[in-house]
């Protein structure tokens, strides 16, 4: 009944969900809505960009009714789904370009910027960054360290404050100094996983065709692929699980477990536990296949181990933190009854999910799982995306930065498999629904992929300008006030061998930032005060000098730093 029911009204249910995420937005701060407790930035995203999408959003929609030419659009979906290789490396191209010039390179919060710190001291061959003691201060915004990153004011080093996972996995990137290619690469696997798990449940190419095109016509899928978050390495190690487990056999149960080990540790263990625990108990369930639950298990293993044994290390670096020994009370309080300020996150959660898909995705999800429901790896697909979604009712937080619902986007690429699947070639299939879905997909691509990659450039530019520009040639030091400005805090940004061109700093007040200048750069000269940063010529000459038994990598030497 309901798949009757959706498949004859795919185009009007798009059309009200879209409609509602619009009267979502009227409604806000006006009758049932609030965002009075939202973050600051999380408010900020949803009312000043996210508006103008759902407005877009619904137009294509509507718009998406109107074509009436199949024949087009399964041209364009049949040649994605004999060309997924290509498509997927075209992806890996284009979000790298994209990762350069749109998001500019750039970790724009700070749980981007604590990974990227992390890779760098990786890539050096370290675990840990030293720091001197007396800068960590100056290096870390008081109350970031223990929830960004840890560090020691007895002993200078400093680690992220997250499980290191993705930072390895960015190790390599930032070796090459490339790490915008990581999470484009993820994407381009992702891509072809999408296809490859669509095609092996549907048995049809065209269906993974469509899969490929709805996740490409997503914001949120292109905007994580150009981002520092480790979100899309999240979704890439998902779907790596569930096209091992497909067909399980002990090998691929084994190596199930390896992916799932590196899943768990990217960030944190949450995000792939809840998808996998369908895949486990699934397991779990058939005798005959409780042999590759337990190798399954073995597989895991590393990870754990590597997990208990970086939170030691992190313990033992952050226990002569003062911020740090709150960290065991606050993480405590991550986790919450839902009440009325937390579903009020979470709804407008939902609407930034809805408004950073292709429109229409979640629709034909719905309609694929409830078309093939009858197949157990379709259930189980749904399953981990349900789970995801309703565990985070539990979580205090409302995400604070981040394109869409950076939450659930770890379970994300199950939406495209799912309505892919609903596109599955069949006797009977209405002309209607193809042309619908597929100008839904085109128009976003052409229309509101546009809009939402402008609204990422225009954020962090304006964002970057909050500094004066730096003056050339030579060094600045910037002193920073955190509270200045827009998310100031988040652009105290370091190289863990300090080896930035320019040095930014927490400002400690007028009289100690200039105790330093003078102490280290007495020919330096003040060139900008502003209600953001006071900005610190160096002058022409590289100031910078070269550290015995740092390969000759030229950093800033700070003689003295007063407390």
């Amino acid at each position: 009944m309901w798949s009757r029911f959706i498949g004859r009204d795919v185009r009007a249910t798009a059309v009200a969900l879209c409609a509602a995420c619009v009267v979502y937005f009227y409604l806000l701060d006006r009758f049932v809505f609030s965002s009075a407790y939202f973050s600051p930035i999380f408010r900020d995203l949803l009312t000043r960009y996210d508006v103008h999408a759902a407005w877009l959003a619904l137009l294509i929609c509507i718009s998406a009714g109107f074509w009436r030419r199949p024949a087009p659009i399964l041209r364009l979906v049949d040649f994605i789904g004999r060309h997924p290789i290509g498509i997927a490396l075209a992806a890996v191209a284009g979000l790298a370009v994209a990762a350069l010039l749109i998001y500019h390179d750039y970790p724009v919060s700070m749980d981007e910027y604590a990974a990227i710190f992390q890779s760098k001291v990786f890539a050096s061959g370290a675990v840990a960054a030293h720091v001197p003691p007396a800068l960590v201060d100056w290096l870390v915004v008081r109350g970031f360290n223990g929830s960004f990153l840890i560090a020691s004011p007895e002993t200078g080093r400093v680690i992220e404050a997250y499980w290191p996972g993705f930072a390895l996995l960015l190790a390599p990137f930032q070796f090459l100094a490339a790490p915008w290619l990581c999470n484009a690469s993820m994407s381009g696997l992702s891509v072809f996983l999408i296809y490859w798990i669509t095609r092996e449940i549907s048995g049809d190419t065209r269906a993974a065709g469509w899969a490929i095109l709805f996740a490409l016509a997503s914001g949120a899928f292109l905007a994580d692929g150009i981002s520092y978050y480790s979100m899309q390495a999240h979704l890439a190690a998902n779907l790596v699980f569930v096209a091992l487990l497909l067909k399980p056999s002990k090998a691929r149960a084994f190596i199930a477990g390896i992916v799932g080990s590196l899943a768990l540790i990217l960030h944190n263990p949450v995000p792939h536990a809840l998808f996998a625990i369908p895949w486990i108990v699934a397991l779990a369930s058939q005798s005959e296949r409780r042999g590759h639950l337990a190798l399954l298990m073995v597989g895991y293993l590393p990870g754990v181990a590597l997990g208990i044994a970086w939170f030691r290390f992190r313990t033992e670096i952050g226990s002569s933190s003062q911020d740090f020994a709150t960290l065991g009370g606050a993480a405590a309080g991550v986790f919450a009854w839902p009440n009325k300020v937390l579903l009020n996150a979470r709804l407008a959660a939902l609407v930034k999910m809805c408004v950073w898909a292709m429109p229409s995705l979640f629709v034909l999800a719905l309609y694929g799982s409830i078309l093939r429901r009858a197949d157990s790896r379709v259930r189980l697909l749904a399953s981990s995306a349900i789970l995801t979604l309703v565990a985070y009712l539990f979580v205090r937080f409302d995400q604070g930065h981040g394109w869409g619902y950076r939450y659930f986007h770890s379970a994300w690429g199950v939406a495209p498999i799912l309505a892919g699947c609903a596109m599955v070639s069949r006797p009977g299939i209405d002309g209607r629904l193809i042309s619908f879905a597929g100008a839904c997909a085109v128009l976003s691509l052409l229309l509101l992929i546009p809009v939402q990659m402008n609204q990422i450039d225009q954020f962090i530019t304006q964002h970057l300008a909050q500094l004066a520009p730096p003056r050339r040639p030579g060094n600045n030091i910037y002193f920073i006030h955190p509270l200045g400005g827009f998310y100031l805090a988040d652009m105290i940004q370091a190289d863990p061998q300090l080896r930035n061109k320019d040095l930014l700093l927490v400002s400690h007040g007028a009289v100690l930032d200039t105790q330093m200048i003078q102490r280290n750069w007495p020919g330096a000269v003040k060139v900008s005060d502003t209600q953001a940063a006071d900005q610190w010529y160096l002058g022409a000459e590289d100031l910078r000098w070269p550290i015995p038994g740092s390969n000759d990598e030229r950093q800033f030497v700070v003689e003295y730093i007063p407390r």
